[in-house]
């Protein structure tokens, strides 16, 4: 059974691209592989699925990449009332005889400040480690922009780079351009940026973000360009009373709130000081995305 899910899991991973498979002991990756993102970006997402064949779960426990300066495991969520959350997870269990699927819009790696911009065709090296079946090099497929998982809307046509405005995110889940979108704009090789969580109700969106030992929270709205930074600010930002005053109703508002408190108290207490010690509120607007040549 496992064997024709690995199988089905090649087929729809690689429907673009030659799928290609590395076994480890009881444990099958079957095509890791990366979209092609736009160029210049600064972050990158990677898909695959885990076929565990033994009779004994394993965990992914973590990735690592020398084209990136930080990797990591995501899952992105949305739940019943549409709001969307994309956050860091310590790992990803594999049961025994199960297929695990890396995919947009659920768990994927993460490859932010990205030192290279991936081009279509090439095969870039990821270190993954697992808890029973070890340390693993593995070879990502950069695919055409928008594949990647199962099929997945793409904002143009295939293989087609260009976008609605400034920057491409094609292929990208709404929390994935988000931090592409953040990144370009505010990192810097000296000054990393951390985007987490995130979490978005439709076309609004609250970014948290750490740099250099500071952090705070961006408000962000999506409009026919694509998604830009309206505020920034620090607690304030994540109370209803707030939330209304930038335009959602009092049930969106409390709504996303709460999933806005959920998600960061995932990060522990640390991360929710950092968020909030920004002081004040900065507006920022469209036109800092078009400067920064966003």
């Amino acid at each position: 059974m496992t064997r024709i899910l690995s199988l089905l899991a090649a087929l729809m991973l690689g429907s673009a691209a030659s799928a290609h498979q590395i076994t480890v002991g009881t444990l099958e990756i079957v095509h890791p592989n990366i979209p092609t993102p736009f160029a210049g970006a600064k972050s990158a997402a990677g898909y695959m699925a885990l076929v565990n064949n033994g009779a004994d779960p394993d965990r992914l426990i973590s990735a690592t990449a020398g084209f990136a300066d930080m990797t990591m495991l995501h899952e992105s969520k949305t739940d019943a009332n549409g709001v969307a959350t994309m956050s860091h997870v310590a790992g990803l269990d594999i049961p025994a005889g199960e297929t695990v699927t890396l995919e947009p819009g659920g768990y994927h790696i993460m490859f932010m400040g990205l030192k290279q911009t991936p081009v279509e065709g090439e095969m870039l090296p990821v270190t993954l480690t697992f808890e029973r079946a070890g340390t693993v090099e593995v070879e990502f497929m950069v695919d055409p922009p928008g594949e990647g998982g199962h099929d997945h809307e793409q904002h143009g046509a295939a293989g087609d780079h260009s976008h609605h405005g400034p920057m491409s995110t094609v292929g990208m889940t709404d929390p994935e351009a988000i931090t592409t979108m953040l990144k370009a704009q505010f990192e810097t090789p000296d000054s990393p940026l951390t985007v987490e969580p995130i979490t978005v109700q439709g076309e609004v969106a609250v970014a948290g973000w750490s740099q250099d030992g500071r952090g705070g929270r961006a408000f962000l709205r999506k409009d026919a360009e694509g998604w830009f930074v309206e505020l920034c600010a620090g607690k304030d930002l994540v109370t209803p009373g707030m939330l209304q005053s930038l335009g959602l109703t009092a049930a969106e508002a409390d709504g996303m709130a709460e999933a806005i408190a959920t998600a960061e108290a995932a990060g522990g207490p640390d991360l929710v000081a950092r968020l909030d010690g920004f002081e004040g509120t900065v507006i920022v607007g469209r036109g800092a995305a078009h400067a920064h040549g966003g």
